[in-house]
């Protein structure tokens, strides 16, 4: 099987995120009894901190370029700490009071909640960089290959559903995390990521050295050939037909070496001829974090380091922006932002509290909550794995429409689904919106920001919509969701998601479409006008009154 190691380390890293990562808001909900508006807080620790993790320790693997060992060193560390949350309920038990018990509870998981986001968020995107090394120039393969995480995510949540439902601990999804996570520390310890330059300079002086092997035996058939003709007296004949066999032979060998140094060169897809290394490296790792938060999603379909083939070679124009504050001050992007904002904090909010809402008002068993993940996996795979084809048979703006309105779809039957096993089970079927609509969403999404943005500042726009969605729109999601959660109930929070995707929805049919509220309105007025007008005219109302037009005085005769 071809790229086995990156297909290994997609499926055992999306396991470990398929077991305790996404169960942890419902373990500190049933087994440490944090309420909704603490577990907002602690869910929301992860968009934040990973904005200064993943950059920090890409900017250290490539400086040491130890890829495999800071991989291994920081997924040890963050296995640790989320293990370590196992033991917390041991730990408090013995204090007697329990506002004292609740204090050191939320104390003991914030420490171990920044310590998993600080060591367990940068691991995907350092895994991304060294998968993308592996590649070489076959980047276009990359989907193939982190779509074994995918279905790893789905697997892994729905067996550890089953685990915990026919076990009744809670604790199985640490087990099944630590099995997991040290599969994945063997695999990454036994892979080499060797960059796209080290194996260019290994193939040009092989190339050189084989140059220089056939130009010394060229010149010594030659000189034997010479030798041969000045001793033995050869006939014309045989000197003619050894001189053609001469030349034929240096002429092959210059063509195979041409070829070889054609295949040798730079691909147009490498970021207009610069070799994935240093910063292409960081910058393509600072794209992806948005991974911790969207759990099973691929996002990589779309490949963000290779822009469209028409915005390679594009000049710039005095009117394009330069500088990143100059993008953001054109209101189109600034109100794109704004949308994948407001649409990160609607998607968080659900997803932060769907386990919660499955298991406490539905009571959903832990085999349905585990099921989650595999239904969502399966559409989210689909859809991503024919983006660029629905994107090009329906358009961007038309697929981040349907995002919203999956959504809000979705998300008003969670309002008016009966409670019990019934409604769990309508509950999971409506989860299959979810990978339909944040895969369109995202997926388009990736695309219309390489396309706002000029090819100086296409990675810059790639991080800026990964900050604004997963770091300050799932962070404000959780926090939001988990205050109106505990304070006003359930539904309460899917109202508000609502609201807040009709204003992302509307923000955008405003600045991408003539479809939007103002549109509509001035629509609205120029129709009332118009058909007032028709009326008017069919009932004679309004007609101008024909004047006289003979001349002289009118005299009435009398008659007799």
């Amino acid at each position: 099987m071809p790229y086995l190691a990156p297909k290994l380390l997609y499926t055992f890293l999306f396991a470990c995120q398929g077991s305790a990562p996404v169960y942890l808001a419902l373990f500190y909900s049933s087994q440490l009894g944090l309420k909704g508006d603490q577990i907002g807080l602690l869910v929301a620790i992860a968009p934040f901190i990973s904005a200064i993790a993943c950059p920090l320790w890409a900017a250290i693997a490539d400086k040491t370029k130890t890829h495999s060992y800071i991989m291994c060193i920081v997924h040890t560390l963050a296995t640790i700490a989320i293990v370590s949350v196992m033991g917390i309920s041991v730990v408090v038990q013995p204090v007697v009071d329990e506002v004292d018990r609740n204090k050191l509870t939320i104390a003991l998981v914030t420490i171990t909640s920044v310590c998993f986001a600080f060591f367990g968020v940068p691991v995907l995107p350092l895994v991304d960089g060294g998968v993308l090394k592996i590649l070489g120039r076959n980047k276009d393969q990359y989907g193939r290959q982190r779509m074994f995480g995918s279905i790893s995510f789905g697997v892994a949540s729905s067996l550890v559903g089953f685990i915990t439902d026919w076990t009744n601990d809670m604790n199985a999804i640490f087990y099944i995390y630590a099995f997991s996570s040290i599969c994945f520390i063997l695999v990454c310890g036994n892979t080499q990521f060797k960059s796209e330059r080290i194996e260019d300079e290994q193939h040009r002086s092989y190339l050189v050295r084989t140059r220089s092997s056939n130009s010394i035996a060229t010149t010594a058939n030659t000189h034997n050939t010479k030798h041969t003709l000045s001793t033995y007296k050869a006939p014309a004949a045989s000197v003619a037909s050894s001189s053609t066999s001469t030349s034929t032979t240096s002429n092959v060998n210059n063509n195979n070496n041409r070829h070889k140094m054609k295949q040798m060169q730079v691909d147009p897809y490498d970021e207009v001829g610069i070799d994935l290394d240093s910063s292409q490296i960081r910058q393509n790792e600072i794209q992806r974090l948005i991974q911790f938060a969207t759990e099973s999603s691929i996002i990589e379909a779309v490949n963000l380091s290779n822009p469209p083939s028409h915005r390679r070679n594009v000049r710039p124009s005095l009117n394009q922006p330069t500088t990143l504050i100059q993008l953001l001050k054109k209101p189109d992007v600034s109100l794109f932002f704004l949308t994948m904002m407001l649409m990160g904090a609607s998607l968080n909010m659900v997803v932060s509290f769907l386990f919660i809402y499955l298991k406490q008002d539905l009571g959903a068993s832990s085999s349905q909550v585990g099921l989650t993940g595999l239904i969502g996996s399966s559409t989210e795979l689909v859809f991503f794995f024919y983006s660029k084809d629905l994107i090009r048979l329906f358009g961007i703006k038309s697929l981040i429409i349907l995002g919203h309105i999956l959504t809000i779809i979705r998300v008003f039957a969670y309002t008016i689904i009966p409670k019990g096993p019934t409604g769990a089970n309508i509950a999971l079927g409506l989860h299959l919106l979810n990978g339909v609509a944040f895969s369109a969403l995202w997926g388009a999404g990736v695309v219309q920001a390489d396309e706002l943005a000029p090819p100086s500042l296409q990675a810059t726009s790639q991080g800026i919509l990964a900050a604004m969605y997963a770091g300050i729109g799932a962070g404000l999601g959780s926090l939001v969701g988990g205050v109106i959660y505990e304070q006003y109930g359930c539904n309460a929070m899917f109202y508000t998601v609502i609201a807040l995707t009709l204003t992302s929805l509307e923000i955008y049919l405003e600045t991408n479409t003539r479809c939007g509220v103002s549109d509509m309105m001035r629509w609205l007025y120029k129709t009332a006008i118009r058909t007032h007008r028709w009326i008017q005219h069919a009932r004679g109302i309004g007609q101008a009154v024909p004047r006289w037009s003979g001349g002289g005085r009118i005299r009435l005769e009398e008659h007799i």
